[in-house]
């Protein structure tokens, strides 16, 4: 696919929106499905472990991803790129899965749960990396394809699953579904020997991608933590409903940033075109997402009640809250992305470091006194106050930091 203008990068986007929104259908089918057919406090349980799954995801191969997508463009130096990052994906990969199987069960005292959990975070952290890898090589079709193709093997999975009453094995069809995915975006670019030095840039950037996507990615599942564990299983139940629905919008913010990383990196030669484009791409977004969040905000209620039980409307307060600060970090897509890109990905680790702790701090105070409530004023502190400052960051930043010279093995040989 080509096009390196506002169209052809919105063009992409629009695919790579539309695969996410088959993977974030298959995540609802799980809690709508669960809300008609489980009890008080199941909705809660799957939406803490699947929140266990998104922290874990966070640990390493998130910024994985994100270092596949802002390297794997660069010519020569994307075939020793992805042999370091394979390397680095498995062995991180499976530690993870090993931790979130404690995790899980100190959650709900399942052993099976705890054991479907460790095979769930390790397809979706294989899901998380490959679909950036994809990015990279910008073969945005076939993980459109590799989306849809997956997202409906899970829900048929799930029906067998409770055809067969094993209600145990609820998170399987998701890990086998990120499975599917993984193994079909497996990358094409041939892998290469690294230097020390090589190793050593990759592993700063990733460091501070890794830093970035925590901090990013860990306001919204701290939240639902946070719920669970601090106000009643029906609330709980009520919020998880309104996350469930919240995501969605969030994703397309995610694959807006996976296609820009890769988009302005090409650019980073030009800063001045580089600059333009960023500007040109955050007036379109913020202009889309203004729309599509105002509309949701506005449907909140018709939206739970087409999806969830009656008594999951009630919890339409807390989506509509959630969807606003959810719209001021997506209406950022655009400067992460471009802060990102440019080498300056480590004040974007920063600001959203200090906006998680900030958020953090705050439900930790008042999540105890006010349940759901305190948790999403955290959220909003967190939310609103790094998106700000990423978007002020990204317009006084001027010029893209050089990228370091990193010669192949063979060209250090050479005279």
């Amino acid at each position: 696919m080509s096009g390196g203008g506002t169209a052809g990068v919105l063009s992409r986007a629009a695919l790579t929106t539309g695969g996410m929104a088959a993977q974030g259908i298959a995540r609802l089918l799980y809690t709508i499905v669960i809300a008609h057919l489980a009890g008080a406090g199941a909705v809660g349980d799957t939406s803490a472990l699947l929140s266990v799954m998104v922290y874990l995801s966070l640990m390493l191969p998130a910024g994985l991803g994100i270092g596949a997508s802002r390297y794997l463009p660069l010519g020569d130096f994307s075939a020793v790129a992805i042999g370091v990052l394979n390397r680095w994906f498995w062995v991180s990969s499976i530690v993870l899965a090993l931790v979130a199987a404690p995790i899980a069960f100190l959650l709900t005292k399942d052993p099976g749960a705890a054991i479907s959990c460790a095979i769930l975070t390790w397809s979706y952290n294989a899901y998380v990396y490959t679909r950036g890898v994809l990015m990279g090589e910008d073969r945005i079709l076939r993980s459109l394809i590799a989306d849809v193709g997956s997202s409906l093997l899970a829900i048929t999975a799930l029906v067998a699953v409770l055809l067969a009453g094993a209600h145990w094995a609820l998170l399987l069809p998701l890990a086998v579904g990120y499975a599917v995915f993984a193994f079909f975006a497996r990358p094409r670019t041939e892998a290469l020997p690294s230097t020390p030095e090589q190793r050593a840039v990759l592993a700063r950037f990733v460091r501070d991608a890794t830093v970035g996507a925590l901090a990013t990615g860990g306001l919204l599942p701290a939240t639902m933590v946070f719920v669970r564990a601090f106000d009643t299983p029906l609330q709980a139940d009520l919020f998880a409903a309104a996350l469930s629905l919240a995501t969605p919008a969030n994703m397309i913010s995610q694959a807006l940033n996976q296609v820009l990383i890769p988009h302005f990196a090409k650019l980073h030669l030009d800063p001045a075109v580089m600059r333009q484009s960023h500007r040109r791409l955050m007036l379109a977004t913020t202009a889309a997402f203004l729309v599509i969040f105002a509309a949701i905000i506005a449907l909140s209620p018709f939206i739970l009640s087409i999806f969830y039980p009656q008594k999951f409307v009630d919890g339409a307060g807390a989506m509509q809250a959630l969807l606003v600060v959810v719209f001021f970090i997506s209406a950022t897509c655009a400067s992460a992305a471009y802060l990102v890109s440019a080498g300056r990905q480590k004040a974007f680790a920063m600001i959203w470091l200090v906006a998680l702790v900030a958020g953090t701090a705050v439900m930790a105070v008042f999540s105890p006194l006010y349940g759901m409530w305190g948790a999403l004023l955290g959220f909003a502190v967190g939310g609103v106050g790094g998106s700000v400052a990423v978007v002020v960051t990204a317009f006084l930043t001027t010029a893209p930091a050089p990228i370091s010279p990193v010669l192949t093995p063979l060209e250090r040989e050479e005279p």
